[in-house]
């Protein structure tokens, strides 16, 4: 209700409109004479490549002499998974629009022309009491600024937000005519939901309440414009506008959808902005479909004041290069009443491409709404009709956590509010294109199979490291899909195992080393598939500051997850296991042959940073790397003896015996494991030291303990919690990486003195698996709050943290690691199993032609995957609502009625996939 949605005992990320944070944070720069003297033959390498790219600097996959800037006032961004988001400003603007695929744009602030006005009427008198637009954030003034007419001066201390992902509440208070009205942003982004995830709009839903003794009439205005606020794309085509009405819907009362169409381009790319509005018995919906941006606004805002309605176009004179539209809901609400206005912005933009302009990509919401770039009007209906549904949905994946007594109100924020990167983290979701395998002939029949069903997944390392799926960090994020989107999942380990064997034999010199070598080796799992900026998939490891073909981990790492996905997410289903075995048992030789320097069964580390820890060189046996090497043989042990391979196991096995001997001769020092054998960190203290050990527990506790002692591991773990966390900033950041022996910093190379946000998720999660949830909690909260509550650092959690001043890379992948906490919590404390809950919620089938529907789409899904009797009932209990069912299964959306411009097919076919 409007008058508690921002209760301090309601969870989630809160803040006033005039929020100001605690401290001041900048982008790191201010490495230690050390560490420039040791950089200085990398800075000179890399300063001559961004030199040559210095007029295309989006183009860089990363740019480290011009980092990020934060801004403090992200909210939850508008949009699902891969479909393109808008983000917003909690105060009421939006900004940052990530539209072109993989880039965000950061560097916009708040788009001037979208925005919500509201009108406040006497109903008695008809005269206007209020107006104003609804938006906090300061916005650029001037007798030559565009719409000067508009009034942008709400005060910044009566609003107030709440943020709880996908969903966040903006509270207004007007006490002037003693209103307060509550936007609920809701987008339908909804676990084991392979249709509803990907569908690019957003609901805002208004309740206005009067505590007033006058009767008002009150509108709210829907603005928006072409574009994105970018100047580049301002300008860049001719538009088209047209309105849409009497699109039925569902509801008992009468009511239906209005609204209008924006069709424009955005880096040449077809784009329709579609704001529409639900028009209820007592309530007017009004449509403006033309007004001009960049002029004063002047006719539309005065057309609102004296009648609180628009009309159909303002301003029209100009090229139709600058547009905007608007659609306004009116109604009565009398004193000590309330009224509820529902509107809906949807962007359709059906076919994409990346930076080099190749290849052309269908979005997968596609699959179901066509690629004609006239979808606009459907998903606004479809997100009116179905978005309480989607609620309900939300609520049954959230409410679990939220109700749960024994868990901190900071970390029920934290889980949730740290997937805006699903939306925001420049994600890509494409429908499967048959042409691909012409040039990538590495792909298998079973990621091809995988890809028809699911499409094509990918996201960013980070807003300013261009890189998709950048695998040796999806390693700690992946604990989000393998919960929440399984099959994305499952597709995504499937295709990196398609890339071991590939080869790109085009010679690249790295900057950090100097050295020439291939692009991609065999026998190597990729870093990333390619910058978002040149052709992704087509072009892989754009990442050229190292060799990663030298690197230690991510071969390993991928062995792990192969595991992971194999026992939890596919049931231990054997047609999975034997598509990844060969390329396991090739990646184990690999390291053998090639990184067992001394044939004593453990790897080495080269002395350079030949891991995801790029900037700290490890030399020698390490704890990082040597942890997951042996995991990754007790892994293979186990594939080798599920696949009868009796020999090999017996190999693996003997190989992990003398690996261990020598990892425990070598680093074990009675409190924990030493960073390495010769590196200037070699005593130091590592976060991450375990991380081998800490990723296998997560699969299986009894594999895990084949690899090293318990207790021992429990000694280090502590010492990691008592040193690196509680010494560390005064226990209120998190696990720093580096903690020296006597309480101090490791400050020796780059990297080593971070609070990686990650690791820290991860180090907490190992806590838990431990049993000390107290420990996790703790390691856990200081980085959240450091980031949501002092620094704000919200909705862009960075990569890394300093003690002081400053942060690295912000908008990064990693930190959806704290789904790993939830791993933890469910599989190893006991606690309710949110994806069991979601997997066997009752459905409600109005029908026996939608029935057979669905079991013949549960059929197909089971052979494709698990092909288990088991897996087949877990997916015919998966809910769908009434609603959905009979809109979305075998049903046909009715023709919409569009003028003057815009048609629509008269019909979709929708099926609802689902795991």
């Amino acid at each position: 209700m409007a008058d508690d949605v921002n209760s301090d005992a309601l969870p989630g990320w809160k803040a006033r409109g005039d929020r100001i944070p605690e401290e001041q944070r900048f982008p790191f720069n201010r490495p230690t004479l050390r560490q420039i003297i040791d950089a200085l033959p990398f800075v000179s390498r890399y300063f001559f490549y961004w030199l040559r790219r210095w007029r295309k600097k989006e183009s860089l996959f990363i740019n480290t002499f011009q980092p990020l800037q934060h801004k403090p006032h992200y909210g939850v961004p508008c949009g699902t998974i891969g479909s393109g988001s808008i983000g917003r400003d909690f105060r009421g603007g939006f900004c940052k629009f990530g539209l072109r695929p993989g880039l965000i744009e950061h560097k916009v602030d708040i788009a001037k022309a979208d925005q919500f006005i509201v009108t406040v009427r006497q109903r008695k008198l008809g005269n206007t009491l209020y107006q104003r637009v609804l938006c906090a954030a300061p916005i650029r003034r001037g007798c030559h600024s565009s719409l000067k007419a508009w009034n942008f001066n709400f005060p910044a201390k009566d609003l107030t937000y709440r943020g709880l992902y996908p969903r966040s509440w903006t509270t207004y208070s007007i006490p002037e005519c003693r209103l307060t009205l509550v936007c609920r942003q809701i987008s339908p982004v909804i676990p084991h939901d392979y249709e509803a995830s990907s569908l690019p709009t957003t609901v805002f839903v208004w309740e206005i309440k009067n505590d007033s003794e006058n009767d008002y009439d009150v509108s709210i205005t829907f603005t928006f414009r072409n574009g994105t606020g970018d100047p580049r794309w301002k300008r860049e085509s001719v538009c088209q506008t047209a309105v849409f009405d009497n699109v039925a819907t569902a509801g008992p009362d009468g009511a239906f959808v209005q609204g209008v169409c924006l069709e424009h381009k955005i880096a040449r790319m077809k784009c329709t902005y579609a704001i529409g509005a639900v028009k209820r018995p007592n309530q007017a919906v009004t449509i403006c479909r033309n007004f001009r941006p960049c002029g004063s606004g002047r006719k539309l805002w005065d057309s609102l004041f004296a009648k609180g309605q628009l009309e159909g176009e303002y301003d029209i004179d100009g090229d139709g290069r600058e547009l905007g539209v608007a659609v306004c809901v009116s109604a009565p609400v009398p004193s000590g009443k309330r009224e509820t206005m529902e509107l809906a912005l949807a962007w359709d933009m059906p076919k994409v491409a990346f930076g080099q302009g190749g290849r052309v990509y269908k979005r997968r919401y596609t699959r179901w709404y066509g690629d004609d770039c006239k979808a606009g009007p459907e998903l606004c209906r479809r997100a009116l009709i179905d978005y309480r549904d989607w609620e309900r949905r939300i609520d049954i994946w959230q409410t679990p956590v939220l109700n749960d007594e024994r868990l901190p109100a900071w970390y029920k924020s934290a889980l949730f509010n740290e997937l805006y990167f699903m939306t925001d983290g420049g994600s890509i979701w494409f429908e499967f294109d048959e042409d691909w395998t012409k040039l990538e002939k590495q792909l298998s029949p079973y990621s091809i199979e995988l890809m028809r069903r699911y499409g094509r997944f990918g996201y960013l390392e980070s807003w300013e490291y261009r890189m998709v799926n950048t695998y040796d960090v999806h390693f700690y994020a992946s604990f989000a899909l393998a919960q929440l989107w399984p099959q994305l999942e499952h597709a995504l380990q499937s295709e990196f195992t398609d890339q071991v064997e590939h080869l790109d034999e085009k010679s690249v010199r790295y900057h950090m080393e100097g050295d020439w070598a291939p692009t991609k080796s065999r026998t190597r799992v990729p870093h990333d598939l390619g910058n978002p900026a040149d052709d992704p998939w087509l072009m892989t490891n754009a990442y050229v500051m190292h060799d990663t073909g030298k690197w230690k981990d991510l071969n390993l790492k991928f062995i792990l997850t192969c595991y992971r996905d194999y026992v939890h997410i596919l049931n231990r289903d054997e047609t999975f296991l034997r598509a990844v075995w060969p390329a396991v048992e090739d990646l184990i030789k690999e390291a053998l042959d090639h990184w067992d320097l001394d044939k004593d069964g453990m790897i080495e580390n080269s002395g350079a940073a030949d891991q995801t820890y790029d900037a700290w060189k490890m030399t020698g046996v390490s704890a990082y790397c040597g942890s997951l090497w042996l995991a990754a043989l007790q892994v293979a042990r186990r594939m080798a003896e599920q696949l009868g391979e009796v020999e090999k196991a017996a190999f693996y096995a003997e190989t992990l015996g003398r690996a261990r001997a020598v990892y425990e001769k070598k680093l074990w020092n009675k409190t924990y494991y030493k960073f390495d054998e010769h590196s200037r960190s070699r005593d130091t203290i590592m976060a991450d030291q375990l991380c081998g050990y800490w990723f296998l527990d997560s699969v299986c506790v009894e594999d895990a303990q084949q690899i090293l002692p318990l207790d021992r591991v429990k000694q280090a773990l502590n010492t990691i919690y008592d040193y690196n966390v509680c010494k560390f900033a005064g226990g209120r950041m998190g696990a720093v990486n580096g903690m020296k022996p006597n309480g101090t910093v490791d400050r020796a190379c780059i990297q080593a003195d971070e609070v990686w946000t990650g690791v820290t998720y991860a180090v907490a999660a190992f806590l838990i698996q431990q049993g000390e949830l107290e420990k996790g909690f703790r390691t856990a909260s200081g980085c959240y709050e450091a980031c949501f509550e002092r620094f704000g650092l919200q909705y862009q959690t960075p990569e890394a943290l300093y003690e002081h001043r400053f942060y690295r890379a912000i908008g990064y992948m990693r930190p959806l690691s704290i789904w790993a906490m939830q791993w933890a919590l469910e599989k190893h404390c006991g606690f309710p199993s949110i994806s069991d809950i979601l997997l066997h919620e009752k459905k409600r089938v109005p029908d026996g032609s939608d029935e057979d529907v669905l079991t013949d789409a549960t059929a197909d899904l089971a052979a494709d995957t698990t092909t288990t009797t088991a897996a087949a009932a877990e997916v015919l209990s998966m809910s769908l609502s009434s609603n959905s069912v009979s809109i979305a299964m075998n049903g046909r959306l009715s023709p919409l009625t569009l003028s003057p411009t815009v048609s629509t097919q008269s019909s979709r076919n929708i099926a609802n996939e689902v795991d």
